[in-house]
């Protein structure tokens, strides 16, 4: 026996970000430039390489199988209706007809299979133990090797996008990264017509769009003429441009900016908690220094966290206990809150007793080795305030004799680190309304470049955790599975958590219909229209 779902299934999550700048459709107006400052997406084809920034940019270029609200239900959207065994091995999902790429190709069962082949061969799909993808007419079917609860969840996320198998065939991996016009080409309601690589991306307007997810507010082709996302890494230069008309919307706000746009008349601040993993420092466990758990203790308690959390964050972030943040829809252990203090001495003795020696410089040494760290990031995942905060950590590091260098690359160079394992820490969040984010990041078999698993972690009892957490679809289980994960997590330091941030973003007042999306960025522009 098999249960069919053709309107929103409640299956795993309970959202807790709300619509931030709610409208009606009958109140709506068509037309005009929706003028957005934000970050640069890393790569115009998802399956070669992805951010939560590019799927922010990219949501509305690629439409998905299913759409998930924000209460945790899901829709259909390419997919009219779906089933799913009672084993939870096999979803079959009918494709609904008419269809249509921006290059006039259609988006049919073949071309959703293309597309989920793509993620199996090149991505192992993402750790989803798929076995197979077959079609048969309009529906196409996943089967699974073992329970995978979170699927709907993964099928609804940006990063699996359906890409016309045309512009597959004919680009190579690189061009489809780069992207531009005719190359990006999705389904969705706006379309690449310009691409100008560190400057902008301009998206116009499908008029053929006529498959709208089940949950949208409205039904047809969008509201807005155009979308011009300008690239803008300098925080000030966002923020002073929305104050200035120049923009519409500016993301990423700093805390030191949140007065100045709360007391403008013409913006509204909306602020989310990002749900996910917070800001932390992956530990490499392959490295022989950090494979001893007592420096990885000494640098989590060596560092004054929460008041720099206080200093450059500003009441928008606050100190990170927990291998999730507080804004995940379920699973986080509150528990775990203070579990661990500031305390340098106690740094200092744990340092001595895994016989590294203050040396002449005030540096520990050991066996003729500098105690000395390198964190890695990409130019994609920092901020000015991480900047800000990582030379807070550098000072406390080295009073308690670790020298501590931050480097921040673009991403090829990163990816290229990472597989050479040229690195001592990772410095970067992850956002998504799912807890099985700790399978991929912490899993011994997710390392990179199959998933971040960046510490090398290797441990049977975690594993058995998550692969559990996986294999049931009872939502209590799942949570005793993830705190017992995060316990582990935190009693072997396998992650130096430091901040749960709030995401802010500076909104014009004509602009409406801004909504948060289930991984706490701004959601779809879809809906969005401007009051003339």
């Amino acid at each position: 026996m098999t249960k069919t779902v053709a309107r929103g299934l409640s299956l795993l999550l309970c959202g807790t970000m709300l619509a931030a700048v709610p409208s009606f459709a009958q109140d709506a107006q068509t037309g005009g430039t929706l003028r957005v400052v934000t970050y640069e997406p890393l790569c115009l084809d998802q399956n070669e390489g992805s951010s939560r920034n590019t799927q922010t940019a990219l949501q509305d270029v690629y439409d998905r199988l299913v759409s998930e609200d924000l209460e945790g239900q899901f829709h259909p959207w390419i997919a009219s209706e779906w089933s799913i065994s009672d084993d939870g091995l096999t979803y079959a999902f009918t494709i609904r007809d008419g269809v249509l790429f921006h290059d006039g190709t259609a988006l049919d069962a073949e071309a959703v299979r293309v597309n989920l082949q793509r993620w199996v061969d090149d991505k192992n799909a993402g750790g989803v133990p798929v076995e197979s993808v077959a079609v048969d007419g309009n529906v196409v079917t996943v089967t699974l090797k073992s329970a995978y609860s979170p699927l709907l969840h993964d099928l609804s996320e940006p990063v699996l996008g359906f890409v016309s198998p045309a512009s597959i065939e004919a680009y190579s991996k690189e061009d489809r990264c780069a992207g531009g016009p005719d190359i990006t080409v999705g389904s969705g309601p706006f379309k690449v017509v310009a691409r100008t690589s560190g400057q902008d991306l301009i998206l116009e307007r499908n008029e053929a769009y006529a498959w709208a997810p089940e949950n949208a507010v409205h039904t047809g082709a969008a509201h807005l003429d155009r979308v011009e996302l300008r690239f803008l890494t300098e925080d000030a230069v966002r923020v002073g441009a929305v104050e200035s008309d120049q923009a519409d919307i500016a993301t990423g706000v700093p805390a030191i900016a949140v007065e100045d746009v709360e007391a403008n008349a013409n913006l509204t601040l909306l602020r989310t908690e990002q749900p996910g993993i917070p800001w932390s420092f992956w530990v490499n466990e392959s490295k022989p220094a950090l494979a001893d758990v007592k420096v990885r203790e000494a640098l989590r308690i060596g560092v004054d966290y929460p008041s720099l959390i206080e200093a450059v964050f500003l009441g928008t972030a606050t100190p990170a206990y927990s291998a999730l943040t507080p804004g995940i829809p379920f699973g986080y252990d509150a528990a775990l809150e203070g579990s661990w203090s500031f305390d340098p001495a106690a740094a200092a003795a744990l340092l001595d007793e895994a016989g590294w020696v203050v040396g002449a410089d005030g540096i520990r040494e050991k066996d003729g080795e500098r105690l000395s760290i390198v964190s890695l990031s990409a130019v994609n995942w920092n901020n000015q305030q991480r900047e800000l905060f990582a030379q807070g950590i550098q000072a406390g590091l080295q009073q308690i004799g670790v020298e501590f260098t931050r480097e921040v690359l673009d991403f090829a160079t990163v990816d290229a680190r990472f597989k050479a394992n040229e690195y001592d820490l990772v410095d970067t969040s992850q956002s998504a309304a799912e807890p099985n984010l700790l399978f991929g990041a912490f899993h011994s078999e997710q390392t990179w470049d199959t998933n971040t698993n960046w510490g090398f972690v290797n441990d049977p009892a975690l594993d058995a955790e998550l692969e559990a957490a996986l294999a049931t679809t009872d939502r209590d289980e799942r949570i005793t599975h993830y705190v017992k994960a995060q316990q582990i997590i935190k009693d072997n330091a396998y992650l130096i958590p430091i901040a749960n941030p709030q995401v802010l973003i500076a909104v014009n007042n004509r602009v409406q219909g801004v909504t948060f999306g289930t991984s706490g960025q701004v959601g779809s522009y879809y809906d969005v229209w401007l009051q003339q």
